[in-house]
C-alpha cells in the first residue's frame, strides 16, 4: 500500500514542503508502524486527518517548529483522553513525550539537563530492580505528559495575556508608582496577574521594570534599590497565588495524591491561606520599602492613573474562566485539571482572535506560526525541570523503601504538629538545594498515604505541602520563579533569595511552624 503523500506524483517540492517533511514522516509512522497499540481504527483516522492538515497548512514544521506542534498535539490528545474517556490515547501522548526529550535535553538549561539525565538513570535502574518496571515507567510517563500538557495550555493563555492591552496597562500602572505604593501594588498585582499568566506574570513585571531602568547600564541594576523592591514584591506576590489557583500545579497535583479531598475544597482552604501569606508579605514588604526609602531615597515619579477598565476586564475574564472550568468538570465528570487543558487553550484562542480584530485567518497566518515555532518550545524548555521531576516522582517512590520508612515513623509515635512541621521544613530545605517540590511532595504523600494514622488529616497534608511548595518557589535560587525574575532584571538569584529575602525567609518559617503547633495541637 502506497502512502497517500506519494500518490500525487508531484514528489516533495523544495521550500515549504521540505519544512513539512519531518512531521509528514512522523504521521506516516503513526499510520503504518505498529499502530495497533494506539487503537487501529481511531489512530488511522486521526493520522490521516493530521496528514491532510500538514499537506495544506502553511506552517513551519522543522526544528523547534516540530517540537511546538508536538506539544500542541500533546495538549489536544491529553484533553481528548480525559474529556472523551479514551484511555488508549495515553500511548500517543507517551510517544510524543519521548520524541521531545532530545529537544528538552539540549535546550533545558543546566538543571533541566541534570533532571533529564536522572530520569534516564533511574529508568534504567527501575528496569533492573523493579518487578513491574513497565507499569511504573508507564505511570511516570503519563504523569510527565499531563504536566507538560497542563503547562502548554497555560503557555497558550500566557502568550495571549502578554500581548493584551489590559495586561500591559495594569503592569505599567504597577511599576510607575512611588516606591512605597509600588511595593504594595506590585505584590498584589503580580498575585492577580499570576492567576491568569502563571510564570508569565513575572516575565511581564520583569520586562516592564527593566524598561523603566533602560537608561541605566545592566551592571548597575544590582545596586538599584527600586529593582530589588520590584523583585521581592513580584516574588512574594506570585508565591501566594500558588496555594489555590487552578492554573497553578500544586493544588491540582496535590489533590491527585489525596483523592479523598476535592479540588474545590483545596482551592477554598488554599485561598484562605493565600490571604494570610499576602497580608504577612504586604506588611514585611512595606517595612522593607520604607527602610530602603529612608536609607537610599528615591526620585519623584509621575504615577499613572488606576486603569479601572482593564482591571474590570481582567477580573471578568478570570471569573468566566473559573466558572467554565468547574462547570465542565462537573458536567462531563472529569477532573478540573483535565478541564483546564481544553478550557484554557480555547480561551487563549478567542482572546487572540479578538486581538486580531476577529480574523482567524490573520491569527493563523501572522501569530500562530511564531507561537508554535518559538514561544511554546522555549517555554517548554524552561519548565523541563518540573516535567522531569513529574516523571521521576513515581519511579523514585517505587525504588524508595516507602513502607519501611512509613512503619518506622509510625512506630516512633511522632505527634501531628512535629510531623507536619518536619514535612513543611523538608520541602523548603530540599527546594533550596535544587530538589523540585514535585519530588519532595510525592515522596511525602507516598510515606504518609494515610495521615490519620499520625493524627493528621489528608486536607492538612495538602495544605502543608501546598504552603511548602509556594514558599520553596520563593526561597530557592533554583526554581523557575527566582531564575526568571533575576534573569529579567539582571540580578543574582542567590543574592535575591538569601540577602534580600533572607529575613523574610526565617520569619515565614517561624510563623508557619508556630501556627502548625498552635492550630493542630
Amino acid at each position: 500500500m502506497v502512502p497517500p503523500i506519494f500518490k500525487s506524483g508531484r514528489g516533495i517540492r523544495r521550500g515549504s514542503d521540505q519544512k513539512r517533511l519531518p512531521i509528514t514522516i512522523m504521521i506516516i509512522f503513526l499510520q503504518y508502524a505498529n499502530i495497533e497499540i494506539f487503537g487501529l481504527g481511531c489512530m488511522r483516522a486521526f493520522s490521516s486527518g493530521v496528514l491532510a492538515f500538514v499537506q495544506g497548512a502553511p506552517l513551519i514544521f522543522c526544528g523547534t517548529g516540530l517540537v511546538g506542534h508536538l506539544l500542541l498535539w500533546l495538549m489536544l490528545l491529553q484533553g481528548a483522553s480525559a474529556w472523551l474517556h479514551l484511555a488508549y490515547l495515553q500511548s500517543a501522548t507517551a510517544l510524543i513525550m519521548i520524541l521531545i526529550v532530545p529537544y528538552l535535553a539540549l535546550r533545558g538549561g543546566k538543571v533541566g539537563r541534570v533532571f533529564i539525565a536522572l530520569s534516564v538513570l533511574f529508568s534504567v535502574l527501575a528496569l533492573i530492580r523493579l518487578d513491574t518496571p513497565v507499569a511504573t515507567l508507564s505511570t511516570a510517563m503519563t504523569r510527565a505528559a499531563f504536566f507538560q500538557a497542563f503547562l502548554t495550555a497555560v503557555f497558550m493563555l500566557q502568550d495571549a495575556a502578554m500581548r493584551s492591552y489590559s495586561m500591559n496597562q495594569i503592569g505599567l500602572f504597577l511599576i510607575s508608582q512611588p516606591i512605597l505604593k509600588q511595593s504594595i501594588l506590585t505584590l498584589l498585582g503580580t498575585n492577580l496577574m499570576a492567576l491568569m499568566m502563571n510564570l508569565g506574570s513575572l516575565v511581564m513585571i520583569g520586562t516592564l521594570a527593566r524598561n523603566r531602568e533602560s537608561g541605566s547600564p545592566l551592571s548597575s541594576l544590582e545596586n538599584s534599590p527600586s529593582v530589588w523592591i520590584t523583585a521581592v514584591s513580584a516574588l512574594r506576590g506570585f508565591a501566594a497565588s500558588v496555594t489555590w489557583s487552578p492554573l497553578a500545579l500544586p493544588p491540582v497535583f496535590l489533590t491527585s495524591l489525596y483523592p479523598t479531598v476535592g479540588l474545590g475544597t483545596t482551592m477554598l482552604v488554599g485561598a484562605a491561606f493565600s490571604v494570610v501569606i499576602l497580608i504577612i508579605s504586604l506588611l514585611f514588604t512595606l517595612g522593607q520599602a520604607a527602610l530602603s526609602y529612608r536609607q537610599d531615597g528615591f526620585p519623584d515619579v509621575q504615577p499613572r492613573k488606576l486603569p479601572r477598565r482593564p482591571i474590570a476586564n481582567l477580573a471578568s475574564l478570570l471569573v468566566i474562566i473559573f466558572i467554565a472550568i468547574f462547570v465542565a468538570a462537573g458536567t462531563l465528570d472529569i477532573s478540573t485539571s483535565s478541564a483546564v487543558t481544553v478550557i484554557i487553550p480555547v480561551t487563549a484562542m478567542l482572546w487572540m482572535i479578538k486581538a486580531h480584530k476577529g480574523s482567524l485567518r490573520t491569527l493563523l497566518r501572522d501569530r500562530f506560526p511564531s507561537i508554535m515555532h518559538d514561544q511554546v518550545p522555549r517555554q517548554a524548555a524552561q519548565t523541563s525541570v518540573i516535567v522531569s521531576a513529574a516523571f521521576l516522582s513515581p519511579v523514585l517512590v517505587a525504588l524508595f523503601p516507602v513502607d519501611l520508612v512509613s512503619n518506622a515513623l509510625a512506630a516512633a509515635q511522632i505527634s501531628a504538629p512535629v510531623l507536619l512541621s518536619s514535612i513543611f521544613l523538608a520541602v523548603i530545605l530540599l527546594g533550596m538545594v535544587g530538589i523540585n517540590p514535585v519530588l519532595s511532595t510525592s515522596l511525602a504523600a507516598a510515606i504518609f498515604p494515610d495521615p490519620v494514622r499520625y493524627g493528621a488529616t489528608p486536607l492538612s497534608m495538602i495544605v502543608i505541602l501546598a504552603i511548602g511548595w509556594a514558599l520553596a518557589a520563593e526561597f530557592s535560587p533554583y526554581t523557575g520563579t527566582t531564575t526568571i525574575i533575576s534573569r529579567m532584571l539582571g540580578i543574582s538569584a542567590e543574592r535575591l533569595v538569601f540577602e534580600k529575602n533572607g529575613l523574610f525567609l526565617f520569619m515565614s518559617l517561624a510563623i508557619t511552624v508556630g501556627s502548625i503547633f498552635l492550630v493542630v495541637s
